[in-house]
Order: structure tokens, then sequence, then C-alpha cells
């Protein structure tokens, strides 16, 4: 339903036509002329607002915006109408609260029989999915009279994981490996699964690699040599548990530590299926989901990333058994476990080292532990005071307990990779990478 009310214009010339008026102590007929002007300057505002309640005004744009999260984006509307004369046009808008909950305000002149362009910039804040309300015009010929009015339709808004990064790595990883084009990759050899070829005994083969029935037929000793598997399973699991919805600030800026393990399993997630690995994905809390099985291909990448951008931390505890003993069942073969978390306080180490316990050695778990730069900061500074004094210790006291988790998880045999939250996702990728080199799969 359109509305109304003053154009800029209207409130300058009535002043003018009452000044005018005013004018009339001095010389009668100025009064006459004033109101005469100031009753005309209405007319003409009267039918500015009937021509204007004819004319059509519409906003288009697309009917989806999705964004990444603390990533700037750039909205384009196109703004036209059905009148013969140019007109003023104001559009705007108010974004949800994933956008940051303002306005934006764009003008413009619009000829007849023209689409003009606007761009709208925006600003992911809040991973999540939101409803933008239709844009609002306000429309003018001659400056006298608005007509407010919504010219447009509502618009689908969705902040997601980062992409930009996984665009990044594939121009990167993309541009070394065409440098071997019409190359051909061979099997690697090496302590893998899948059986390559027989040949004789030499002294030092390992005696479990022995083929006995083959060794029996022909008359010496025979072992099996292997090669490196080209499609390993990879299982990325979430926390969503209460100390994953701590706010960090980040390289992008301030986010939950699940914003940036999100964008980081999205990350390891894009580099495991180009390594020609299956890759799944399990959130976990107080109880593990069932997630995303195992695949590999660009379908299976973009579901797998649409659950991730669903996730939000609760305030719940989180249960490490109860993960490690759905990922026993689930899994058939060795797996690599990538868990994003941020290490638990004293209280519930030996929950965490259970569940590592339970894992290995029929599987690798790594851990992708979140750091608290904040909390690392407050734990190094100089106290000046007594409550800095113990605001110090506390910090410098979770620090040390968090070492020695970390050492305790390496002597089982656990992989533990320590990152900053901007840069989980350089962090997981080059722990996969490195897992991969080494052949501990």
């Amino acid at each position: 339903m359109a509305r109304w009310r003053p154009g800029p214009r209207l409130v300058p010339a009535l002043a003018g036509g009452t000044a005018l008026a005013a004018l009339g102590v001095v010389w009668l007929p100025f009064a006459a002329i004033g109101c005469g002007v100031a009753l005309a300057i209405l007319v003409l505002a009267t039918a500015e607002a009937w021509w204007l309640a004819r004319v059509r005004v519409r906003v288009e744009r697309p009917g989806l915006l999705a964004a990444g999260l603390n990533r700037a984006a750039v909205l384009r509307a196109e703004v036209w109408h059905d009148a013969a004369v140019p007109l003023r046009i104001a559009v705007r808008q108010t974004w949800p609260a994933l956008l940051g909950g303002l306005d934006w305000r764009g003008e413009t002149t619009c000829p007849p029989g023209r689409r003009i362009v606007l761009d709208a910039p925006v600003h992911g804040r809040m991973r999540g999915r939101a409803l933008a309300a239709a844009p609002w015009t306000a429309t003018t010929r001659f400056g006298l009279v608005e007509r407010l009015a919504g010219s447009g339709e509502p618009m689908r808004v969705e902040i997601g994981p980062d992409l930009e990064a996984v665009r990044r790595l594939r121009r990167r990883y993309d541009a070394l490996f065409l440098r071997g084009f019409g190359q051909r990759i061979a099997p690697r050899r090496g302590h893998g699964r899948e059986p390559d070829h027989l040949r004789t005994y030499v002294q030092g083969d390992d005696w479990r690699h022995l083929a006995w029935k083959a060794s029996a037929r022909r008359g010496e000793l025979t072992v099996r040599t292997f090669r490196l598997e080209r499609s390993q399973d990879v299982v990325l699991c979430l926390d969503a548990g209460h100390r994953m919805a701590a706010p960090v600030a980040g390289a992008a800026g301030a986010a939950a530590r699940l914003d940036h393990a999100i964008d980081a399993a999205v990350l390891a997630a894009w580099m495991c299926d180009r390594c020609e690995d299956r890759v799944g994905l399990i959130p976990f809390a107080a109880a593990p989901a069932s997630g995303i099985a195992q695949g590999r291909g660009p379908n299976h990448l973009a579901r797998l990333t649409r659950c991730a951008g669903g996730l939000n931390a609760d305030w719940v505890h989180t249960d490490y058994l109860a993960l490690a003993a759905q990922l026993r069942r689930r899994l058939r073969s060795r797996s690599l476990i990538l868990i994003f978390t941020v290490l638990p306080e004293r209280g519930d180490h030996g929950e965490l080292l259970a569940a590592a316990r339970m894992l290995l050695p029929r599987h690798l778990p790594l851990f992708l532990a979140i750091r608290d730069p904040a909390l690392e900061a407050e734990a190094d500074a100089e106290p000046t005071d007594q409550a800095g004094l113990c605001r110090t210790l506390a910090a410098a006291d979770l620090v040390d307990e968090r070492r020695q988790l970390i050492s305790e998880l390496r002597h089982l045999g656990c992989l533990v990779a320590e990152t900053a939250p901007g840069d989980a996702g350089t962090t997981a990728v080059d722990a996969y990478l490195e897992t991969k080199r080494r052949q501990l799969l």
C-alpha cells in the first residue's frame, strides 16, 4: 500500500510563499501574491501526487543472496519505471540480523525506458538463513511530493561457510598440477593395504608379508608388496558443544569458534576430495548426529557444505565417549578422524583420553585444537594489581593443563595440531597433507 510524504522542495517552496505573504505588512499586495503562490504550490503537489499514483516503479534483484561469514559482497538491483519522464527514485532496504540489521539507501535519477543498476554492499555477520523484506522506494517528479511503496519481492539471505578460501586454494592447487599436464599418475608403492605384486623374498623383508601358498607353488620364499591406497576414508568431526559457542577474533573478524571450525572443515573436505579420498562429516555435542557418510564428488561436497553451514553451537556438554562409540560402529576400515574441538579443562581430561583409547590403534585420531589467543595473552601478561595477578595465575594454570593434555594425547599415539582461530583452515589442510606424506594411514 502506497504512502505519501512531503518532497524535499515542498517545505522551501511553502516557506518562500509564506515569507512573501509576510511582506504584506509593508505593501498589502504582497500578502495576496504570497497566498496565491502557496495555494499554487499545494495544487501542484496534489497534481503530482495524483500523477505519481499511476506510475509503476519496480526494483528487481536476485531471489537469493548467498555470502560467506565475515565476507563482503555486493547485491545488484535494477530500478525501472513506466513513466514517460525522468523520475527521482530513492531505494531503501532493511537488512536482517545476519547482515547487521542496518538500513541501506540508494538514490538515482531514472530516465524513461531504462534500467538503472544500484550496488548495495553487504557483509555477512552471522551464519544462518533469513528473509530480507521487500525494498521500499520514494518516487518524485518535481520534488513536491514523494510516493512511498514496496517495489519488489522479499529475498532469501543465506550466510554460510567462507568459500573464498576454498577458491583460492583450488586456484593454487590447479596451477601447481597443471605444470605436470600430460604426466600419468602411477600407483605409489609403500606400506599400504592394496596388494601390488609378488616377488622373491630378500633379507630384511617383513615376515608378516610372506605369501605361503605362492611360496609353496614356486618353491621359494615369496612376499607380497603393497601400494598406497588412492581412496582412503577421512571423517570430519565438528564439536558443537558449549566451548565452541564462545566468540573469538579471527583474520576476517570476530566469530564463534564453531564458525572458524566450519570454515576449516569445508576447506579440509575439498582438499580430501582433491586427493581422491572419501570424506564424511559427523557433528557432535551431547550426542553425535548421523551427519554425512563418506563419499566423493561435487554433489557430495555440496551436501557436506550445507550440513556444516547449518550447524549452531549449543550450550550443552560435549560427549567424546559417545562420538568414539559411534565411530567404532560406523567405520569398518582404518580411517583418519579429524576432530575440530576446544580441548577441555582438567575435569574432563579423562573422558577425552578414554575416547582416544577407544579409537586407537584401529583408527588415527587427529585433533585440531583451536587456541584462545585472549587466554594466552592473559597468561603472559605482567599483573599490576592483585586482581590482575589472580587472572594471570588462573590463565597460566589453564594453559599448562592444555599443554599437559596435548602431551598425553601424543603419548597415546594421537596427532594434535594447535591453531589460532583465523588459521584453522590452513592448519587442517597442512596436518592432513602431512599425514598423507608420512603414510600414517
